[in-house]
């Protein structure tokens, strides 16, 4: 890789030196100015040269400490006079990052405040004369201040805190392939969804200039275009990009569109999707394992270029809408007061969002949505603009271009008896021009068809347009509606009325024109307005007979046989969906457990989208029973959702759920049921702090076990027990119960006596309850290894933490590799071995986040927060602190809470920092209350050192 780097020769020679021999080392070409293998041929003047060479490096390394070099005064044939006057490194910088190369800053640490380095910078003018520019002030205070536009900046004191970082960004530049940051020219756009615009689009000038205005001069990164349904937020993005930006030569490097209203535009494929458009198909996503890699390159490029993003339909990614109904869905919303129906249901897509709007992006991004995300509240990076009813020319013009015949004042009355609402306007203008019996005259159609006055607008003009159809075509648009995503023709023919298929275009064409059914000409696609299918859903007759044809429909389309993504299955999901649309739960249930839940769970950890799935069979609320027959299935279904979202980071919710489940199994008297879930409730309660509950929980699920003779459930429970325990610092009954546990466990496994049995509701052979029981011992001798760690009597045993990991890759169990991998490295860094600790705590991160296993994320970024601080890596260290404090925060993980803020606490203790210290001590201290004694008496210590000094 060719690394230029650079920076002053004066105060930072020696280390130069150092960081050449070492990036010589490691096989790279350093580009260093002084140094041999300087490219000089470039251009004759030496400064311009350095700027030429910049251009053509794969990363730019930039060292600052108190200089900034000489100025690059004007000189004949330079082809950079926009540079001149800029200090030779903030040119080399500018060039570079004009060229889209990826960039990471190096700021030399110093005891005193950064301003310090303005005050020189200060004194300097005084006596040199091309200091009395700005510029280096202007440099400085970019990069130390504002936090520029790129996600690399660091600070040093040796050459060791500059390589470790540097060698983990070499990385990632490195995992982009080939890839330069910006592309030889500017690709097309990439519209991943095109919108298909209804004609006679019209106005909205005041709006469009708005959005140009932030996309050529606006200083906020992100835009979001806020509006009830039907207010046109899509047409008008759509039509701005189109005519404004793309016709208009404002086009940016690049334009994505990419809408989540459309089936297979989940995050995971927006991303795949967008670096193949991003990297000119150089860079292939499959090959970067993890969702937070593949945000990581992205996020990268997004940075270093200007590009423009439209992210089309956000709601629909929002907990308020994210839901197999949310096709047929209003503006109605359930609303709580935390705010949490606005958040995004994919943590990732929440933070890759706060991202796009943090910083100094070069990329622009616009949002529409109807409800504005919750993760961009008080983001001074994100503009939010409220798109309201049409302005009263453009009614008027729109009316005439429609076809409508009138006066100015006769049109502007009737648009405005409908607020002027763009797509009841549009309903209207296709009822006025289609009458047959006014013929498009706005007087006559008025005089018999009165204003509304109390009705609510909207539904009066949906009304009015749907009863305008002939009782066929009612039929056949509420038969449409029943489709959750674009039609294609041979799928609307199955709903065919009208016998030929000259008559049956001939109703496309007439309710296309009306405004009912968009058509998008390109791909031959119908679809309709989420407001126009709610509502024509609404009025479809005999719902269960219809979902039931496309029901079969699905059911002749076939899957993959190798299944390389979620995706592949779409046309199950549809099936899925259909055979609960035709009230068909326990259909539902079946082909969901049998066909769905297996690869959804454990292959693809795809916890959202089995928590929508499942949403279905709750039609009443999932804090009501599901709508089966037998109660042993609801409780399957109730334990199911409750496990994805307890795997996802929603403990809360799981809690409910869990209570529910044991609500069932006492109806039911199923004791051995009971005691499984009971288990289940207190681990879910254990994680967000309910110690005393949680105790209680499983003391009762080991009496149950006891009673019954079920000895696996009972070591199970003994084991939870023993893990409470030891959190609660009773090292003595921890081991008493752990011990239990693991003899049982052995005993079972060594056991002829394996016969058929349940493990939850579901029936296991022989082989899958011994694969069973081992994982479980695994998991016993992981919780022994690591929890030995909270007592004082010894250090992780290396041979405990090998035995967890075999135990686990035996069976394949992908959550118990991650908790095995995540313990060895642990192990590894108590024992200060660095790299084996390194390798197993990537290891767990990567397959974590494979499948988005949430619970256990936290403690691994935990553990890679000490790693660095061990390795001197301060910022570093930092960094995975807070993200591990993010999540934890979001799931309200309060044991893993009390653990974060204390290593923050010593963190900034070592740091000099007392308040900070003091602070996260003090947080802490309140999160470990709930019994984590263990926990509770670190921040004690640390409070009481931080009094004292």
């Amino acid at each position: 890789m060719k690394i230029f780097v650079s920076s002053t020769v004066k105060d930072l020679g020696d280390l130069r030196d150092e960081l050449y021999r070492s990036l010589k080392g490691l096989g790279h070409t350093p580009w260093f100015s002084e140094k041999d293998g300087f490219p000089t041929n470039r251009h004759p003047d030496s400064m311009t040269n350095c700027i030429r060479v910049a251009e053509d490096c794969d990363l730019f390394v930039v060292l600052l400490d108190k200089r900034a070099g000489l100025p690059y005064t004007k000189r004949e044939g330079s082809p950079y006079p926009e540079l001149f006057g800029l200090t030779i490194s903030e040119a080399e910088y500018r060039c570079a990052r004009k060229k889209g190369k990826p960039v990471c800053i190096f700021i030399r640490k110093r005891a005193e405040n950064e301003s310090a380095i303005y005050r020189q910078i200060k004194e300097q003018r005084k006596s040199m004369k091309w200091y009395s520019e700005p510029a280096v002030y202007e440099f400085y205070d970019r990069l130390m201040h504002e936090k520029p536009h790129i996600p690399w900046r660091y600070t040093f004191d040796s050459i060791r805190e500059i390589m470790g970082p540097l060698n983990t960004i070499i990385g990632e530049v490195q995992a982009i392939s080939s890839v330069s940051y910006s592309l030889p020219t500017p690709p097309q756009p990439y519209f991943a969804h095109p919108y298909p615009l209804q004609k006679n689009f019209t106005g909205r000038v005041a709006e469009r200039n708005v959005l140009t205005e932030w996309l050529t001069k606006g200083r906020h990164p992100m835009l979001a275009l806020n509006a009830i349904g039907g207010m046109g937020k899509t047409a008008l993005s759509w039509y701005w990009m189109q005519e404004d930006v793309i016709k208009g030569g404002l086009s940016p490097h690049g334009i994505i569109w990419w809408s989540f209203y459309e089936k297979e535009s989940s995050f995971e494929n927006f991303l795949k999707r967008a670096i193949l458009y991003v990297t000119g198909g150089r860079t292939d996503p499959e090959g970067l394992q993890s969702t937070k890699e593949k945000m990581s390159v992205l996020q990268g490029i997004l940075y270093n270029n200007e590009y423009l993003l439209v992210l089309d339909g956000v709601e629909r990614v929002l907990r308020a809408y994210y839901n197999l109904g949310s096709p047929y869905q209003g503006d109605d919303v359930r609303i709580d007061e935390r705010g949490e129906y606005r958040s995004f249901i994919d943590p990732n897509l929440g933070d890759f969002i706060r991202m796009l709007a943090s910083g100094y992006p070069q990329t622009k991004t616009l949002l529409t949505s109807r409800l504005f995300p919750k993760e961009l509240d008080d983001l001074e990076g994100c503009i939010k603009k409220d798109l309201t009813q049409l302005d009263k020319e453009d009614a008027v013009e729109f009316f005439k271009r429609q076809g409508v015949q009138g006066t100015r004042a006769e049109i502007e009355e009737v648009c405005g008896a409908y607020g002027f609402h763009p797509l009841s306007l549009r309903l209207l203008s296709g009822m006025i021009v289609h009458d047959m019996k006014y013929g498009g005259d706005i007087k006559a159609w008025t005089k018999y068809n009165p204003l509304p006055k109390l009705v609510p607008k909207e539904h009066h003009i949906l009304e009015l347009a749907y009863d305008s159809l002939d009782e066929k075509n009612q039929e056949f648009i509420s038969k449409l509606s029943a489709f959750r995503n674009p039609m294609d023709y041979d799928s609307i023919s199955i709903f065919n009325l009208f016998g030929s298929e000259g008559k049956f275009n001939e109703v496309l064409i007439e309710l296309v024109d009306r405004g009912m059914l968009f058509r998008d000409e390109k791909s031959n696609k119908f679809d309709l307005h989420p407001i126009v299918r709610k509502y024509c859903y609404d009025r479809l007759k005999n719902k269960g007979g219809v979902h039931s044809e496309l029901r079969d429909y699905f059911a002749a389309i076939p899957v993959p046989e190798k299944i390389k993504s979620v995706d592949d299955f779409a046309p199950v999901i549809e099936l899925y969906w259909h055979t609960v649309g035709a009230e068909r739960y326990d259909e539902a249930f079946y082909l969901f457990r049998d066909r769905l839940h297996e690869i959804l769970y454990y292959r693809f950890g795809a916890y959202n989208l089995q928590i929508g799935l499942l949403q279905a069979l709750f039609p009443n609320g999932e804090y009501k029973l599901p709508q089966l027959t037998k109660d042993t299935n609801k409780a399957w279904v109730v334990v199911a959702l409750a496990n994805s979202y307890q795997f996802s980071g929603q403990p809360q919710h799981a809690r409910g759920l869990f209570e529910m489940s044991c609500r069932i199994d006492k109806k039911l008297g199923d004791k051995k049921t009971l005691a499984i879930d009971l288990g289940n409730l207190a681990d879910d309660l254990l994680q967000i702090g309910e110690l005393c509950a949680a105790e209680k929980i499983w003391q009762r699920s080991i009496q149950l076990s006891s009673e019954i003779g079920d000895e696996l459930t009972e070591a199970i429970a003994y084991q939870g027990l023993g893990l409470l325990f030891a959190i609660c610092g009773r090292f003595a009954e921890f081991k008493d119960n752990l011990g239990i546990s693991l003899s049982k466990l052995q005993s079972l496994s060594d056991s002829v006596r394996l016969h058929n049995g349940r493990i939850g509701q579901e029936e296991w052979t022989p082989n899958q309850r011994a694969s069973y029981i081992a994982q479980r011992i695994g998991r016993g001798q992981a919780y022994e290894a690591r929890y030995r760690l909270l007592a004082d009597d010894a250090k992780i045993p290396m041979d405990l933490a090998n035995k967890a990991r075999d135990a686990a890759h035996k069976w394949h169990n992908e959550r118990e590799i991650i908790r095995a991998e995540h313990l060895l490295g642990t192990t590894h860094l108590m024992e200060e071995n660095l790299p084996e600790a390194e390798k197993h705590l990537t290891e767990a991160l990567t397959r974590d986040r494979k499948i988005n296993l949430v619970e256990l994320e936290p403690d691994i970024l935990l553990e890679f927060a000490k790693l660095r601080f061990k390795e001197n890596h301060k910022e570093e260290a930092l960094k995975f602190a807070e993200e591990a404090l993010q999540i934890a925060d979001r799931c309200e993980y309060r044991l893993k809470q009390a653990d974060i803020h204390n290593f923050l606490a010593e963190f900034y203790r070592d740091a000099g920092d007392l308040e900070k210290a003091r602070a996260h001590g003090e947080f802490a201290k309140e999160r470990a209350a709930c019994g984590y004694k263990v926990a509770l008496e670190k921040a004690e210590k640390v409070l009481d050192e931080i009094k004292r000094r």
